[in-house]
């Protein structure tokens, strides 16, 4: 009779090589099926309309929020910037309506039409949310005055003509403007490049155009009946400097056309 080895090697190699039990198999569950490309793309599509059925429903939600419920209709108009110009001419010229929804109103065209305001630069027009719309205006500076067929006016750094009240120590201009006039834009380019000093002492200012396409030739009058030559609008720091010093010495005529070359007629 032969005996089985107990424990050791050999047995340890037996319990090795015995295949480990399965667990028993569930009848009612069926081994799943493999996703098909078809059955994949299929998914994806419903996912798909699902995300933008979603958005559509937010987007309808928003609409409602912001144009139907009347949560965020306008209830104001704030204006900024101004000085001289009337807040009230600026709500007019704004035609903001009343209870508008604040996301429907044309911000462009709002700040188009107070553009239209004659001492108005520049414009520009913001919602602040919920209920009021900023209408912020750059004002025109005035460097001279002129006269019109309607009576006085200001001329402002580019040469616009405008309405507006005169302001006392402006110099008046004897160039009759014009919009692109060489001559004007040459006599309002040198005033609004005068230190302030000098600028107190101009009464008038006018400019002369030599030939077509030439730069303008600009003279100033001063007070106590002096006359600066100026001569072109470049180099206006050079001159400036140049006729503090001569304006210190009698004489009735300064020609600084030439800052290098500067002379005094007495």
């Amino acid at each position: 009779m032969t005996r089985r080895p107990r424990g050791g090697r050999g047995g340890d190699r037996a319990l090795a090589e015995r295949p480990a039990a399965r667990p028993p198999r569930d009848p009612d569950r069926f081994p799943p099926r493999p996703v098909s490309k078809e059955r994949y793309r299929r998914r994806r599509l419903a996912a798909l309309l699902a995300g933008v059925l979603l958005l559509v429903g937010i987007g309808f939600g928003v609409r409602v929020l912001l144009y139907d419920a009347g949560l965020f209709d306008v209830e104001q108009v704030e204006v900024a910037g101004a000085v001289t110009v009337p807040e009230g001419d600026v709500r007019s010229a704004a035609a903001v309506p009343a209870g508008v929804p604040l996301a429907a109103v044309d911000t462009h065209a709002v700040a188009s039409r107070v553009a239209g305001l004659p001492p108005v630069a520049s414009v520009h027009v913001a919602r602040s949310w919920p209920h009021t719309i900023v209408v912020t205006v750059t004002e025109r500076v005035p460097v001279a005055t002129v006269s019109t067929a309607q009576g006085p006016a200001l001329v402002d750094r580019t040469g616009v003509v405008y309405r507006g009240a005169p302001t006392e120590g402006l110099p008046r201009l004897t160039t009759s403007p014009r919009p692109g006039d060489p001559a004007t834009l040459a006599a309002v380019e040198v005033l609004g490049s005068l230190p302030d000093d000098l600028r107190a002492q101009v009464e008038t200012a006018g400019a002369a155009v030599a030939a077509p396409g030439a730069p303008g030739q600009v003279t100033l009058r001063l007070v106590e009946d002096r006359e600066v030559r100026w001569g072109t609008p470049d180099r206006a720091a050079e001159k400036a400097a140049v006729l503090a010093a001569l304006l210190t010495e009698p004489g009735t005529v300064f020609d600084v056309s030439s800052p290098d070359l500067p002379t005094i007629r007495r």
